[in-house]
C-alpha cells in the first residue's frame, strides 16, 4: 500500500486539490440551494466538468511548454528581474533553453485527473438528459 502511496502521490494530491476547486465551484454556482434533482445534476455537471477542462488545459500548456515554446517569454521575465536586482550573473537564452528541455516538468497526472473529472462531469451530463 505504502509503494502505490509513493508511486502515485502526485495523481492522489491533484485529485484531492481538484476536488476541492470542484467543490468550490459546487458552492459558487449554489448547487447546494438546487430545488430539483435536476438542476442538482446540473450544478454537479458544470463544477466536476469545468474542474476537468482546467486540469486538461493546465496539463496541455505545460506540455506545450516543456519543449521550448514560451522559452523566450520565460527568459525575458528572468532578466527583467535580474536587472531590477541588479544581479549581474545572467545565462545565454541558448543555455537556459536546453536546461528546461532537459528538465521537463510533469503534466501526465493533470491530463488523467481531469479527463477523470470531466468523464464524471459528462456522467452528471448523461444522467441530466435522462431525468
Amino acid at each position: 500500500m505504502t509503494n502505490f502511496i509513493k508511486k502515485h502521490y502526485s495523481v492522489i494530491i491533484t485529485f484531492i486539490v481538484t476536488f476541492f476547486i470542484a467543490a468550490g465551484i459546487f458552492i459558487l454556482v449554489k448547487g447546494y440551494q438546487a430545488e430539483t434533482t435536476a438542476e442538482l445534476i446540473k450544478d454537479l455537471c458544470d463544477s466536476f466538468s469545468v474542474s476537468g477542462l482546467m486540469l486538461i488545459f493546465m496539463g496541455l500548456l505545460i506540455f506545450v511548454g516543456n519543449d521550448g515554446f514560451f522559452s523566450i517569454l520565460s527568459y525575458g521575465f528572468k532578466m527583467i528581474f535580474q536587472a531590477v536586482k541588479k544581479d549581474p550573473r545572467m545565462e545565454r537564452f541558448h543555455d537556459y533553453k536546453r536546461r528546461r528541455v532537459e528538465n521537463p516538468s510533469p503534466y501526465v497526472h493533470l491530463l488523467i485527473v481531469g479527463a477523470i473529472y470531466l468523464a464524471i462531469g459528462l456522467i452528471f451530463l448523461a444522467i441530466f438528459y435522462v431525468v
